[in-house]
């Protein structure tokens, strides 16, 4: 630009009122094009102020992780580890506790969850899984409709319509199963819309083998449980007994109340749709719940726009903000700087006539559980998302293409979203003898015990506070996630993990600790009961 001016000079020296205006009015130009691109570079897309938040966030983020696995490394060094014809009545019955002895934690890393359907409230298996529930007798205002996709339009209303296509299909070996659509509804609440999807009430049990090859033979139908066991390749259960050896012995030191059995083989109902509340379960039995597809966001009820929340904006109660509300859909900015106790308050306020509630860690369990059977993902991990703390995997819709697909629990539009990576979410579970449950004030209490909206921890190490279904100690450590139990100092469990962390720190078994204060990477998830 300089050389241009300067030639310009020369060639028109004798005409230099004119040329000075020529060089002026390029010189112009020049610096707004040199100013746009210095903007660009420090505010833009991937620019120096964004890549220096998402430091300071890896940089927390790395300290937070480092002081619970401290916490978590001096605890662990201080505790002890030590059917039926469905069309005929059913009545449950508590299988016998077998002696000590049993499958060590260490050899339950390669399990396969094996799930039966179950015939609405009952004990009785099914070939099919319970239709999802919908509630209409709904105050003015709100409405609840099954919802099926297909892909046209623009918006997420438009690419989801009114219909009831759903299918639960099995998979067949250990290769991925993308077949199965699992039922979604929306709810709308004054024009804002949100999305959850169906999970029904199954029973289950988990088989660990003695290695990755004699899992995936079993998966594929080249071992049977019987050959398997005959030629010690199973290392034990996680079923109505128990955790039990191949020979039915429970393990020692780990507590655990006594399960019902569903079938002779000793499946179990999952604790999310009994009426065990000290499980994890509900005031009553259940035929399945209905969970956020997406992580709760922040949105304004005026124009329903995504609030992009910060430390000034974020850490309120509905209840006084009347002109905020949460939804769950694609697109948005996870509600994160949020302490866990208002998260526990918003999510019962969205809507009292449909039970809706902070998702709690059982109820996690039973949305990976479903995950990780022959019905979700087949013992597949789920996909990363990468996408910053944006519900979907990305921008609106952006959700649609395979490798945002790849991020849900059936590999397609139709499953549940945002449980590994995005946005770590905490759960409505505390360690009832924690010395620090400030931040859940208005569920969590010393000494507390459980209830339908929040469960209680009693124990110090997993199998100490062993809660069946949870997606803890049955199946810590698998596909490597991180394994951190709750402690004194850090009360309350997150779940999923961070975006930013590596493999071993996301996953739908990633589980670890947190204080439950307000912070850049904490979300949650709503839940309903119809």
């Amino acid at each position: 630009g300089i050389k241009f001016m300067f030639k310009l000079n020369l060639k028109f020296k004798n005409n230099k009122r004119g040329i000075t205006l020529i060089a002026l009015v390029i010189t112009i130009v020049i610096l707004i094009i040199l100013a746009t691109v210095s903007i660009n570079v420090v505010l833009g897309e991937g620019g120096l102020i964004q890549r220096a938040q998402e430091g300071k966030d890896l940089t927390e983020q790395a300290q937070i992780d480092e002081k619970e696995e401290i916490t978590g490394a001096e605890e662990y060094i201080n505790s002890v580890i030590g059917g039926k014809d469905p069309s005929e009545p059913f009545e449950p019955r508590p299988t016998p506790e077998p002696p000590t002895g049993g499958t060590s934690m260490e050899d339950m890393t390669n399990g396969v969850i094996e799930i039966k359907w179950l015939n609405g409230t009952s004990y009785n298996v099914s070939d099919t899984p319970n239709a999802p529930l919908i509630k209409e007798d709904l105050p003015e205002g709100t409405t609840m409709e099954l919802v099926r996709y297909t892909g046209e339009g623009t918006t997420e209303r438009e690419r989801w319509v009114a219909g009831t296509e759903y299918s639960y299909l099995p998979g067949t070996g250990s290769s991925d199963n993308r077949s199965s659509k699992w039922a979604n509804a929306r709810v709308t609440i004054n024009g804002i819309d949100s999305y959850f999807v169906w999970i029904p009430r199954y029973a289950y049990r988990i088989i660990y083998f003695d290695s990755n090859d004699s899992k995936i033979a079993y998966q594929n139908g080249t071992l049977t449980e019987e050959e398997a066991k005959a030629q010690g390749k199973i290392k034990g259960y996680s079923d109505s007994r128990g955790i039990v050896d191949a020979e039915g012995k429970k393990v020692a030191n780990v507590e655990s109340t006594t399960k019902t059995m569903v079938s002779e083989d000793y499946f179990m109902v999952h604790p999310a749709f009994t009426d065990e509340v000290e499980n994890g379960g509900w005031s009553s039995q259940i035929s399945g719940i209905w969970v956020g597809k997406y992580e709760a966001s922040l949105t304004n009820k005026e124009d329903g726009s995504n609030i992009v929340p910060d430390s000034s904006n974020a850490d309120i109660l509905l209840e006084n903000n009347t002109d905020k509300t949460i939804a769950t859909r694609a697109g948005c900015s996870s509600w994160r700087y949020i302490a866990i106790g208002k998260m526990y308050d918003n999510a019962k306020y969205y809507s009292t006539d449909l039970e809706s509630h902070m998702l709690k860690n059982s109820e996690w369990g039973a949305v990976a559980y479903l995950t990780e059977s022959t019905y979700g993902r087949n013992g597949n991990e789920t996909g990363l998302s990468g996408k910053g703390y944006i519900t979907g995997g990305g921008e609106e819709n952006a959700y649609t293409n395979e490798e945002n697909q790849l991020q849900s629990t059936t590999g397609n539009v139709y499953g549940v979203y945002d449980m590994r990576g995005g946005t770590t979410e905490y759960v409505a579970i505390y360690y009832n003898e924690g010395n620090s449950l400030s931040n859940g004030s208005s569920f969590a209490f010393k000494g507390g015990t459980s209830n339908q909206y929040a469960t209680a921890y009693t124990g110090i190490n997993e199998s100490s506070a062993y809660k069946y279904g949870d997606a803890t100690y049955e199946t810590s450590g698998w596909h490597s996630d991180r394994a951190l139990f709750v402690s004194s100092s850090n009360p309350f469990f997150r779940r999923g993990g961070y975006y930013g962390g590596v493999a071993s720190d996301t996953g739908v078994f990633c589980y670890s600790i947190i204080s439950g204060v307000a912070h850049i990477y904490g979300s949650f998830r709503v839940a309903l009961v119809v």
